[in-house]
């Protein structure tokens, strides 16, 4: 519609150009007349196209929060599982450290806790969406600095800091395996004792606790997530999004 009223008056000004019945002065106030319109036309048009846009980013911006949302929620529920799962760690390696040298255990019980000794559990957050948003350049439309601080400082400053812990207890883990591996030469249930009941087995039993930063760090993110989760349903009330 711009564009039809934009070139209705354009041709109204090269009509009054050429008219020869009207002063001077008369073709100046009508060219100014015209020129104004189509001013206020193309200013009009910009303004609409601005308001549109604006409302698609922020469609888009709803679509992605209320999704994040669901996806934190999910991370919220593996955390807490992987942070039990580490306190099984933990005992598991207590009991294996505790053993001594020349005594009898419970034969069962310390085959299941040498079986659990390669287990490991890593944290896989739900986060395609957010590499996805970030990519295509529209993080900067949520316009809630709270929100946009909160995500940045979870995925971006939070989540590497527990990949630097869970790499430390990774890291650990592969040194008692090499030492397991490079010293057994058979493997019976004895030989594993006698394994880590050794001198150099135990002090690579000892550190295998995970560290009480991993713990914190893990909390740290699930809190971090509750924080944005709750900004997320101020903007944009659950009840209200089942809506859209």
């Amino acid at each position: 519609m711009a564009e039809l009223e934009v070139a209705k008056h354009g041709k109204n000004v090269i009509h009054l150009m050429t008219k020869k019945e009207h002063t001077v002065s008369h073709k100046l106030r009508e060219i100014a007349l015209e020129i104004a319109i189509i001013v206020f036309a193309v200013s009009m048009s910009i303004w609409l196209h601005g308001v549109s846009e604006h409302y698609h980013q922020q469609q888009a911006v709803r679509s992605f929060l209320v999704g994040l949302r669901t996806d934190l929620k999910e991370d919220i529920g593996s955390l807490t599982a992987i942070q039990a799962g580490y306190r099984g760690f933990d005992e598991n390696f207590a009991y294996l450290s505790s053993l001594e040298a020349g005594k009898e255990p419970d034969w069962k019980k310390f085959n299941d806790a040498w079986m659990l000794m390669d287990a490991n559990w890593y944290f896989i957050p739900n986060k395609s969406r957010f590499d996805g948003f970030m990519m295509g350049g529209k993080l900067n439309n949520i316009e809630d600095p709270d929100i946009l601080n909160g995500i940045l400082n979870l995925y971006q400053s939070q989540l590497p800091q527990i990949r630097t812990s869970e790499g430390g207890w990774a890291t650990r883990q592969e040194k008692l395996r090499a030492f397991r591996d490079e010293t057994l030469d058979g493997d019976t249930a004895r030989e594993h004792y006698a394994l880590l009941t050794s001198p150099k087995g135990k002090r690579f039993l000892g550190m295998m606790r995970a560290s009480p930063q991993l713990y914190e760090r893990y909390q740290q993110y699930i809190e971090q997530s509750r924080q944005i989760i709750k900004a997320i349903d101020k903007a944009y009330p659950e009840k209200e999004s089942a809506k859209h």
